[in-house]
């Protein structure tokens, strides 16, 4: 495919994902995303409300424009690197509690004032900004990205409106020379206008919604969902989720239109398989083993990959099972927590970096998923990716992937059928990790599976730049 298909467009990525401490499943196809624009041309921006650190306010406007640049998009790369928790700090700090509620008076006096457009400052990353800021693969999406489009607190502001607790729907009104499409990662009360950058928002699920246990409260959510839909274009990661999303909202389901199906590519890069491919292992792994990769959260349903894997004949064949993701302060992950101590076949490996997660894919003997519900499911796209075994759970987003390839390694059962999730593991081919023509043959295979599946997207993405 031409690999310059999109030069000269450009493109803005809401980073509101990415600006978290922890990188779930929406940041992985956030970055993914700005991979592939990237790698057919585009100039990528993303969208950020985070301001310099280092400056105050009242110093912002006696200093020099390119000090302040640099100072700035310093401050903005640490904070990337370093990601925030704002629920839990919200909840627990009372003087983060104050400094924000400062800094949001002063943002919504001033949007106010400008009759709720969003200012905007575009900043371009130079190659000494990305050598000289030096972080871990976390941040490997810069090396994709051409600059930053700051707005102050643009987040925030969007939440407030998601909450009701401001009446009018903020804008962000970028001008057409300055970017030429803006994608928000994720629902947001946002809007744009005829004369500005077109907006289309990317809808992952409903799961906020669905589930009782979600951070998220359900109104809120559903309210970034309405005036998503309200405001803007929007696209799916699959059409679950669009089915899910749009009865939700009392919306018309039109199946026919497959244009608005845009399913994530894998969080798995050839960059980061061929730098795993050279390392031994990691986190003292030196057994054959299966991997879980998902937060540590109720609707994973991770008690069940234990108990299967408990119960079947792995652990005298000498397997361990892996269990990559973020554990909680909660009753959930401590509940886990209790049922592997002592298991020295299970590895709880908390959350892990970006280079730990590719080189356990690469080097697994298969992938293991008891999910009760998801949006997409990037870590069995990134299984099949690969060609490893998967056995998951019958949902509707998991049927969906199945059927990316007519021939795969996906095997999919019902949640509860015991026996079947044990016959499927008791014959689980050992996978050699220490053999590297085994591990170049899944490498081989990822390279052909992404060209098929970017051509795809790419073209979805041109019929949106071309309206």
């Amino acid at each position: 495919m031409n690999k310059n298909i999109l030069k000269g467009k450009k493109i803005g990525i809401t980073a509101i994902d990415l600006e978290q401490a922890e990188h779930r499943g929406i940041a992985a196809v956030t970055k993914s995303l700005i991979a592939l624009l990237c790698k057919y041309g585009a100039e990528v921006y993303l969208i950020t409300g985070i301001g310099p650190k280092r400056i105050s306010y009242s110093k912002r406007r006696n200093l020099n424009k390119n000090l302040f640049n640099e100072i700035f998009i310093s401050d903005l790369l640490k904070m990337l690197q370093k990601g925030s928790n704002y629920r839990e700090d919200f909840k627990k700090d009372f003087k983060y509690r104050i400094d924000l509620g400062i800094k949001l008076l002063k943002v919504i006096f001033t949007i106010l004032i400008r009759n709720f457009n969003f200012k905007y400052k575009v900043l371009t990353l130079s190659e000494d900004h990305k050598s000289i800021n030096v972080f871990d693969t976390r941040l490997d999406y810069v090396n994709n990205i051409k600059g930053f489009i700051y707005s102050p607190e643009i987040f925030s502001i969007c939440r407030l409106k998601s909450m009701r607790l401001i009446l009018n729907t903020p804008k962000l009104n970028i001008k057409k020379n300055d970017l030429d499409l803006i994608i928000t990662s994720c629902p947001l009360s946002l809007k744009g206008n005829n004369k500005s950058t077109k907006i289309i928002q990317l809808i992952h699920d409903a799961i906020p919604i669905q589930v009782w246990s979600h951070p998220e409260s359900p109104i809120t959510f559903y309210n970034r969902l309405k005036d998503a839909h309200k405001y803007s274009s929007c696209i799916y990661v699959s059409k679950q989720s669009k089915k899910i999303v749009r009865g939700i909202l009392n919306l018309e389901i039109d199946n026919k239109d497959s244009n608005d199906i845009f399913y994530p590519l894998p969080s798995l890069t050839l960059k980061n398989l061929q730098d795993s491919f050279c390392i031994p292992s990691i986190r003292s792994i030196d057994k054959p083993f299966i991997l879980f990769n998902s937060s540590i959260v109720e609707r994973k349903r991770v008690e069940k990959t234990i108990n299967y894997f408990k119960k079947s004949n792995l652990i005298d064949r000498n397997f361990v099972l892996c269990i990559a993701g973020k554990i909680h302060k909660s009753k959930y992950s401590k509940l886990i927590k209790k049922i592997c101590k002592e298991n020295k076949n299970i590895m709880l490996l908390d959350y892990v970096t970006e280079i730990e997660k590719v080189w356990l894919f690469l080097n697994s003997s298969l992938l293991i998923s008891t999910s009760s519900t998801e949006g997409f499911g990037v870590p069995i796209l990134d299984a099949l990716a690969i060609n490893l075994p998967t056995v998951a759970t019958n949902i509707p987003t998991y049927k969906e992937i199945k059927s990316f390839l007519p021939s795969n390694n996906l095997e999919l059962l019902e949640i509860n059928e015991e026996k079947k999730w044990l016959e499927q593991l008791n014959n689980i081919k050992l996978f050699d990790f220490q053999k590297d023509d085994n591990k170049k043959e899944r490498i081989d295979f990822f390279q052909e599976f992404l060209e098929k599946f970017e051509e795809i997207n790419l073209n979805k993405i041109k019929s949106y730049l071309n309206n």
